[in-house]
């Protein structure tokens, strides 16, 4: 018999809320494709009285299915495990192990904020999906969850609002580094929590220019604009004058329309950045990373406030990214990822991060994160790296199509565009090539990767699952070989390096997990 804290319990009628916005965000995202559709019968009129009773009915069918999430959901917390019944007609059951939550995030959109209700998600290793959800409770009862969940061995803490602070420093003895903040705990005087790292508005605003995605842009933008009538357009008076002035000033040279392009190019980052810059400070700001005892606990946000909890065991590895324009910055953004599903996708709130970090500031936080796996506290400013025969393999391929379609052809503009295309993939893997390399410092393993931008990732060779050494025909005339290692988080892999390389970084692996009886998870 499992020990209980409490008998099964149901939601707030106020989740009522919460599951109809989520049901109608679920088919707005899965239903772009309906944007083609729904603008063509905007600009046509929506004269049929169909469209009324259709929208009523939608809107009654999503209330509906609402309430009945609500009363059929059920939640009971054991000693050692979190049980959870929903569903009407097919009715599902789900027992989750307390061992296994990885992460415990705690949420208040905008329209719990009257009633000062949170949202207490609880995610698991080895699905896509949220494991639990229990939406509408308040905030003593949602901090009791969360502390009980994420470690039920520890006793539960007091947790005060974070204040809000505008200065952009980071907490501590210094605005540069990440110090200690302690707070004596509500039920034990050993319980301390310690402030990491805090971002104010400016490095937020920094992280949104730098850690710009085009990605739900073209999803959204690309049925409406496939609804325009282009030809429409182009037969406007500065349409015709753009296009002539663009003949006469570009057009006649090569090198200019490859100028203008990447111009454009930048123009629309630069102006999709302010989107990703109010949404980065909206989602984060006031940013604030704190750890007690064994768990780090991150939160902020403006609109919907944000609270997750992840215990340092579960760090898989530490990835620091610096895409191009952070490279400019001298900035980096630090992910700590944690166990992978199974499954095609992985969540993005599975990987807790830090932005706007500095080289110094870094070093700083690893300083602080006793009870990780790693033991590097310092970003490597160099690297071994992998066989230029890498490169030799994947450099033709590319000019290979443009070489027989100008044989074929001859010169024309169409084999002209083949060479431009092929000649630029040729040198993306050349600087994919220059980028790739290994480091290993004692017990951690640190890979480099990257392009135009470029990312460190930081392994604890005892978290290494499985190792594989992979040589071709090629590679063992030239005494080279590829490395795979497997964590519970994915496989990184390390080619072209000296097969006496391989064997080292894998038997230290080996040899330390061998000794190791620890949860690997």
């Amino acid at each position: 018999m499992h020990k209980r804290f409490s008998l099964w319990s149901g939601l707030s009628p106020w989740s009522i809320i919460s599951y109809t916005l989520n049901t109608i965000r679920l088919v707005i995202s899965n239903g772009y494709a309906m944007v083609p559709v729904v603008y063509t019968g905007w600009q046509q009129g929506f004269n049929s009285p169909w469209v009324i009773v259709a929208a009523v009915g939608v809107a009654l069918a999503v209330l509906v299915y609402a309430i009945v999430q609500w009363a059929m959901f059920r939640y009971r917390l054991y000693e050692d495990k979190l049980g959870v019944r929903q569903g009407l007609i097919f009715k599902k059951t789900h027992e989750i192990p307390l061992s296994k939550i990885q992460n415990v995030r705690l949420e208040q959109p905008f329209y719990f904020r009257p009633m000062g209700l949170y949202s207490l998600v609880v995610e698991t290793a080895g699905s896509k999906e949220d494991e639990a959800v229990l939406a509408a409770v308040n905030y003593r009862q949602a901090i009791q969850l969360k502390h009980k969940l994420v470690n039920p061995l520890l006793p539960t803490p007091r947790e005060g609002v974070e204040a809000n602070r505008e200065d952009g420093t980071q907490a501590g003895v210094t605005s540069e580094g990440a110090g200690k903040h302690a707070t004596q705990g509500n039920n034990s005087p050993n319980t301390k929590s310690e402030s990491l790292v805090r971002k104010g508005f400016k490095p937020l605003l920094l992280f949104g220019l730098y850690q710009n995605n085009l990605f739900w842009f073209v999803i959204i933008s690309g049925p409406i604009l496939g609804q325009l009538d282009w030809s429409q357009l182009a037969d406007t008076h500065l349409a015709q004058s753009a296009w002539l002035w663009y003949e006469q000033a570009v057009g006649t040279n090569l090198l200019y329309q490859v100028l203008f392009a990447s111009l454009l190019f930048i123009s629309f980052c630069l102006l999709l950045s302010l989107v990703s810059m109010a949404a980065s400070v909206l989602k984060y700001y006031p940013y604030h990373l704190s750890r007690n005892s064994s768990t780090l606990h991150r939160s902020g946000g403006i609109i919907a406030k944000q609270s997750d909890a992840l215990a340092l065991q579960r760090i898989q590895v530490i990835r620091f990214s610096q895409p191009i324009i952070a490279r400019l910055l001298k900035l980096w953004t630090v992910y700590f990822k944690q166990v992978k599903g199974t499954e095609v996708e992985q969540k993005s709130q599975s990987h807790m991060l830090v932005p706007s970090m500095t080289r110094r500031t870094v070093s700083a936080l690893l300083k602080n994160m006793q009870g990780i796996e790693a033991r590097t506290t310092e970003l490597p400013k160099h690297y071994h790296p992998i066989h230029f025969g890498w490169y030799w393999r994947r450099a033709l391929a590319p000019i290979m199509v443009p070489a027989a379609s100008t044989i074929a052809m001859g010169f024309t503009p169409l084999t002209e565009l083949l060479w431009l295309i092929g000649v630029g993939l040729s040198l993306g893997l050349y600087l994919r090539y220059r980028q790739w390399g290994y480091f290993l410092d004692g017990s951690d393993c640190w890979i480099h990767t990257g392009t135009l931008g470029h990312s460190w990732h930081l392994i604890a060779l005892n978290k290494i699952q499985h190792v594989a050494i992979i040589q071709t025909k090629g590679q063992r005339k030239k005494g080279l070989a590829s490395l795979e290692l497997g964590l519970a988080s994915g496989t990184l892999t390390i080619p072209y390096l000296p097969l006496s390389d391989a064997r080292e970084i894998a038997e230290r692996a080996l040899a330390m997990t061998g000794r190791s009886h620890q949860n690997w998870i």
